[in-house]
């Protein structure tokens, strides 16, 4: 299945990354870029996988993954893809990366003014 990301969605990733290089340095915002696309291409291969959470409560359909799934350490990212299944800009069937946001983040607010 194929995963595309809102407008919404690559502002954060490039406010993250913005902050990652300011904060880290080129060598880890390369790696936290690597991070994050890893957990798109897992959301876009396995909507459902176990390490994911329906977030039916935020808005029905949301779901979750915490990129530390895809970083493939505990505490190797802090940030969270929120995503749905619909329909992409081509009418296939996807993924539609909605946010991603820090861990800390409510994400009750960002993501209903969004659907």
């Amino acid at each position: 299945m194929r995963a595309e990301l809102t407008d919404l969605a690559e502002r954060d990733i490039r406010h993250i990354l913005r902050s990652t290089i300011k904060l880290f340095g080129p060598k880890q915002v390369r790696a936290y870029a690597a991070v994050i696309e890893r957990g798109i291409a897992m959301v876009a291969e396995e909507p459902e996988r176990p390490v994911s959470a329906a977030c039916d409560e935020l808005v029905p359909g949301v779901r979750r993954l915490n990129l530390e799934h895809a970083a493939k350490r505990r505490g190797g990212a802090s940030h969270c893809l929120y995503y749905i299944r619909g329909r992409l800009k081509d009418g296939s069937e996807g993924i539609i990366v909605v946010r991603v946001l820090h861990e800390r983040m409510e994400p009750r607010h960002r993501l209903v003014r969004r659907l």
